[in-house]
């Protein structure tokens, strides 16, 4: 059996996807969304974030800026993996292999560019 939050957690970052957010997302844009689909009281932003920085890891830092925002990427494998562990119900929005897909074209797209 899976709990609501881990639930929620794969909800959220299911939500970050479709929003656009392949590669990264702003610490920011992470705490609007556990707003808008959790709650929006501080205890329960920080437990979310740190579910979903710590104790689940589907979000690792990328980069920190002199404001204190963090850019996290995210963790695709991990997901996948606590997904495939844990949960034996099927992602209905989510495709989590397809979302690979994308993330290692754009990676190589940007890294053509930048070449």
């Amino acid at each position: 059996m899976v709990s609501k939050a881990f639930r929620k957690c794969v909800e959220l970052v299911e939500e970050m996807i479709s929003r656009g957010y392949r590669l990264q997302i702003s610490s920011t844009e992470v705490e609007k969304l556990i707003k808008i689909g959790v709650g929006a009281d501080k205890r329960t932003v920080q437990k979310y974030m740190r579910m979903l920085t710590e104790d689940l890891a589907f979000l690792k830092t990328a980069a920190k800026n002199p404001l204190g925002i963090t850019i996290y990427r995210i963790d695709v494998e991990a997901i996948e993996q606590f997904v495939n562990e844990h949960s034996k119900e099927k992602l209905k929005q989510l495709r989590l292999n397809d979302i690979r897909l994308k993330q290692n074209s754009i990676e190589e797209e940007v890294k053509v560019q930048k070449s």
